[in-house]
Protein backbone atom coordinates (compact mmCIF):
# COMPACT_ATOMS: atom_id res chain seq x y z
CA UNK A 1 0.00 0.00 0.00
CA UNK A 2 0.96 3.50 -0.87
CA UNK A 3 1.89 5.43 1.86
CA UNK A 4 0.22 8.76 2.12
CA UNK A 5 2.20 11.64 3.50
CA UNK A 6 0.43 14.73 4.46
CA UNK A 7 0.17 17.20 1.47
CA UNK A 8 1.66 19.78 2.99
CA UNK A 9 4.48 18.31 4.26
CA UNK A 10 5.45 16.72 0.51
CA UNK A 11 4.25 19.71 -1.21
CA UNK A 12 6.36 21.58 -4.06
CA UNK A 13 5.16 25.46 -4.39
CA UNK A 14 6.96 26.24 -7.41
CA UNK A 15 6.13 29.73 -7.37
CA UNK A 16 3.26 31.79 -9.14
CA UNK A 17 0.43 29.65 -7.71
CA UNK A 18 1.72 26.62 -9.19
CA UNK A 19 2.04 23.16 -6.80
CA UNK A 20 2.81 20.15 -7.38
CA UNK A 21 1.88 17.07 -4.85
CA UNK A 22 2.48 13.63 -5.20
CA UNK A 23 1.53 10.49 -2.47
CA UNK A 24 -0.17 12.23 -0.33
CA UNK A 25 -3.63 12.92 1.24
CA UNK A 26 -5.19 16.47 1.47
CA UNK A 27 -7.49 17.32 4.12
CA UNK A 28 -9.89 20.45 4.61
CA UNK A 29 -7.24 21.80 7.09
CA UNK A 30 -5.29 22.52 3.77
CA UNK A 31 -6.85 24.66 2.23
CA UNK A 32 -6.02 27.77 3.56
CA UNK A 33 -2.44 27.43 2.47
CA UNK A 34 -3.29 26.47 -1.29
CA UNK A 35 -6.18 28.85 -1.72
CA UNK A 36 -3.66 30.44 -3.86
CA UNK A 37 -3.35 28.01 -6.17
CA UNK A 38 -3.53 28.40 -9.88
CA UNK A 39 -2.18 25.71 -11.55
CA UNK A 40 -1.85 22.20 -9.54
CA UNK A 41 -0.11 18.57 -10.36
CA UNK A 42 -1.37 15.59 -7.95
CA UNK A 43 -0.05 12.32 -8.41
CA UNK A 44 -1.84 9.72 -6.45
CA UNK A 45 -3.11 12.12 -4.41
CA UNK A 46 -5.98 11.52 -1.82
CA UNK A 47 -8.89 14.36 -2.22
CA UNK A 48 -11.72 15.21 -0.53
CA UNK A 49 -15.17 16.01 -2.63
CA UNK A 50 -15.66 19.41 -3.38
CA UNK A 51 -12.36 20.69 -2.51
CA UNK A 52 -10.72 21.40 -5.58
CA UNK A 53 -13.56 23.03 -6.71
CA UNK A 54 -13.27 26.04 -3.65
CA UNK A 55 -9.66 26.83 -4.78
CA UNK A 56 -11.12 29.82 -6.47
CA UNK A 57 -8.14 31.01 -8.77
CA UNK A 58 -7.58 26.92 -9.89
CA UNK A 59 -7.27 26.84 -13.83
CA UNK A 60 -4.80 23.97 -14.57
CA UNK A 61 -5.41 20.96 -12.77
CA UNK A 62 -2.94 17.82 -13.83
CA UNK A 63 -3.96 14.10 -12.39
CA UNK A 64 -1.66 11.48 -12.51
CA UNK A 65 -1.46 8.12 -11.32
CA UNK A 66 -3.48 6.59 -8.38
CA UNK A 67 -6.85 4.54 -8.88
CA UNK A 68 -10.02 6.78 -9.24
CA UNK A 69 -12.90 5.26 -11.13
CA UNK A 70 -14.31 9.03 -12.39
CA UNK A 71 -13.48 12.77 -11.60
CA UNK A 72 -15.08 13.41 -8.47
CA UNK A 73 -12.31 15.11 -7.06
CA UNK A 74 -12.90 17.62 -9.79
CA UNK A 75 -16.36 18.15 -9.88
CA UNK A 76 -17.43 21.88 -9.26
CA UNK A 77 -14.01 23.10 -10.94
CA UNK A 78 -16.00 25.72 -13.51
CA UNK A 79 -12.84 28.18 -14.25
CA UNK A 80 -10.96 25.17 -15.53
CA UNK A 81 -9.32 26.38 -18.67
CA UNK A 82 -6.40 22.85 -18.64
CA UNK A 83 -7.26 19.29 -17.29
CA UNK A 84 -4.81 16.55 -17.81
CA UNK A 85 -5.93 12.94 -16.97
CA UNK A 86 -2.84 10.85 -17.01
CA UNK A 87 -2.21 6.86 -16.00
CA UNK A 88 -4.93 7.02 -13.80
CA UNK A 89 -5.65 3.30 -13.84
CA UNK A 90 -9.33 2.83 -12.05
CA UNK A 91 -10.31 5.92 -14.13
CA UNK A 92 -13.26 4.54 -16.65
CA UNK A 93 -15.55 7.04 -16.34
CA UNK A 94 -15.03 10.53 -18.04
CA UNK A 95 -18.86 11.77 -18.21
CA UNK A 96 -17.66 14.86 -15.76
CA UNK A 97 -15.14 16.37 -18.53
CA UNK A 98 -18.30 18.45 -20.08
CA UNK A 99 -19.15 19.90 -16.91
CA UNK A 100 -15.99 22.27 -17.23
CA UNK A 101 -17.24 24.19 -20.02
CA UNK A 102 -14.41 26.48 -19.46
CA UNK A 103 -11.82 23.86 -20.98
CA UNK A 104 -9.61 25.44 -23.78
CA UNK A 105 -7.07 22.31 -23.79
CA UNK A 106 -7.54 18.64 -22.71
CA UNK A 107 -5.09 15.63 -22.51
CA UNK A 108 -6.34 12.36 -21.57
CA UNK A 109 -3.31 10.09 -21.62
CA UNK A 110 -2.93 6.49 -20.64
CA UNK A 111 -6.29 5.41 -19.38
CA UNK A 112 -6.69 1.85 -19.98
CA UNK A 113 -10.19 0.86 -18.82
CA UNK A 114 -11.90 3.99 -20.69
CA UNK A 115 -13.90 1.83 -23.72
CA UNK A 116 -16.50 4.94 -23.96
CA UNK A 117 -16.20 8.58 -24.11
CA UNK A 118 -18.95 11.63 -23.93
CA UNK A 119 -20.05 14.00 -26.58
CA UNK A 120 -17.75 17.53 -26.05
CA UNK A 121 -20.22 19.36 -27.93
CA UNK A 122 -21.27 21.78 -24.82
CA UNK A 123 -17.17 22.14 -24.74
CA UNK A 124 -17.44 25.34 -26.85
CA UNK A 125 -13.98 26.95 -25.51
CA UNK A 126 -12.20 23.80 -26.16
CA UNK A 127 -9.32 24.23 -28.67
CA UNK A 128 -6.39 21.33 -28.26
CA UNK A 129 -7.40 17.93 -27.44
CA UNK A 130 -4.38 15.39 -27.13
CA UNK A 131 -5.42 11.72 -26.89
CA UNK A 132 -3.16 8.74 -25.92
CA UNK A 133 -2.76 5.27 -25.06
CA UNK A 134 -5.96 4.81 -24.75
CA UNK A 135 -5.68 0.90 -25.60
CA UNK A 136 -9.34 -0.36 -25.20
CA UNK A 137 -10.88 2.63 -26.87
CA UNK A 138 -12.20 1.90 -30.25
CA UNK A 139 -13.08 4.99 -31.52
CA UNK A 140 -12.90 9.05 -31.43
CA UNK A 141 -16.72 9.14 -31.41
CA UNK A 142 -18.00 11.79 -28.96
CA UNK A 143 -14.44 13.57 -28.77
CA UNK A 144 -14.74 15.19 -32.18
CA UNK A 145 -18.37 16.79 -31.22
CA UNK A 146 -16.28 19.90 -29.91
CA UNK A 147 -17.73 22.77 -32.04
CA UNK A 148 -14.70 24.87 -31.88
CA UNK A 149 -11.45 22.22 -31.47
CA UNK A 150 -8.91 23.33 -33.72
CA UNK A 151 -5.91 21.02 -32.94
CA UNK A 152 -6.12 17.35 -32.48
CA UNK A 153 -3.04 15.34 -30.96
CA UNK A 154 -2.87 11.48 -31.11
CA UNK A 155 0.16 9.92 -29.19
CA UNK A 156 0.54 6.13 -29.23
CA UNK A 157 -2.40 3.01 -29.52
CA UNK A 158 -6.19 4.80 -29.94
CA UNK A 159 -8.65 3.26 -31.61
CA UNK A 160 -9.91 5.67 -35.10
CA UNK A 161 -12.06 4.18 -36.98
CA UNK A 162 -12.75 5.63 -40.72
CA UNK A 163 -15.66 7.12 -39.76
CA UNK A 164 -13.13 9.34 -37.03
CA UNK A 165 -11.23 10.20 -40.18
CA UNK A 166 -14.21 11.39 -42.04
CA UNK A 167 -15.12 13.89 -39.22
CA UNK A 168 -11.97 15.43 -38.69
CA UNK A 169 -11.24 15.90 -42.47
CA UNK A 170 -15.31 17.61 -42.48
CA UNK A 171 -14.91 18.99 -39.04
CA UNK A 172 -15.82 22.93 -39.26
CA UNK A 173 -12.84 24.31 -37.39
CA UNK A 174 -10.24 21.77 -36.70
CA UNK A 175 -7.18 22.58 -38.89
CA UNK A 176 -4.36 20.37 -37.21
CA UNK A 177 -3.63 17.26 -37.01
CA UNK A 178 -0.89 14.28 -36.03
CA UNK A 179 -0.66 11.06 -34.32
CA UNK A 180 2.83 9.97 -32.95
CA UNK A 181 2.28 6.56 -33.33
CA UNK A 182 5.73 5.48 -31.76
CA UNK A 183 4.79 1.74 -30.70
CA UNK A 184 1.78 1.35 -32.77
CA UNK A 185 2.52 -0.72 -36.06
CA UNK A 186 2.47 1.64 -38.84
CA UNK A 187 -0.11 -0.23 -41.11
CA UNK A 188 -2.72 1.12 -38.11
CA UNK A 189 -0.90 4.62 -38.25
CA UNK A 190 0.05 5.64 -41.68
CA UNK A 191 -3.39 5.10 -43.31
CA UNK A 192 -4.82 7.61 -41.18
CA UNK A 193 -2.10 10.39 -40.94
CA UNK A 194 -2.02 9.84 -44.88
CA UNK A 195 -5.86 10.25 -45.24
CA UNK A 196 -6.52 13.07 -42.65
CA UNK A 197 -6.06 16.19 -44.93
CA UNK A 198 -5.02 18.84 -42.37
CA UNK A 199 -1.60 20.22 -41.89
CA UNK A 200 0.62 18.31 -39.03
CA UNK A 201 -0.74 19.68 -35.12
CA UNK A 202 2.89 20.32 -33.26
CA UNK A 203 3.67 18.55 -29.91
CA UNK A 204 4.74 21.01 -27.25
CA UNK A 205 4.14 21.17 -23.80
CA UNK A 206 0.57 22.53 -22.57
CA UNK A 207 2.20 25.74 -20.90
CA UNK A 208 3.88 26.30 -24.32
CA UNK A 209 0.67 26.15 -26.07
CA UNK A 210 -1.05 28.37 -23.83
CA UNK A 211 1.58 30.99 -24.17
CA UNK A 212 1.37 30.95 -28.21
CA UNK A 213 -2.01 31.45 -27.87
CA UNK A 214 -1.98 34.52 -25.70
CA UNK A 215 -4.32 32.93 -23.04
Amino acid sequence: MTKRHKARDVAQDRGCGEFWIEHAKITADDLEWLASAERLTLWNVQVPDGFLSKLDKLWWLDLRGGSAANLTAAEGCKKLRYLCVNQVRGMHDLSLVTSFKALQHLSLYGLAKVQAVPSLRGLKELLRLEVGQMRTLEALGGLLDAPKLEELLIHNLVGITDKDVKRINSHRSLRVFDWIALDVPVELSAPVVKAVKLERAKSMHAIEWFESRGL
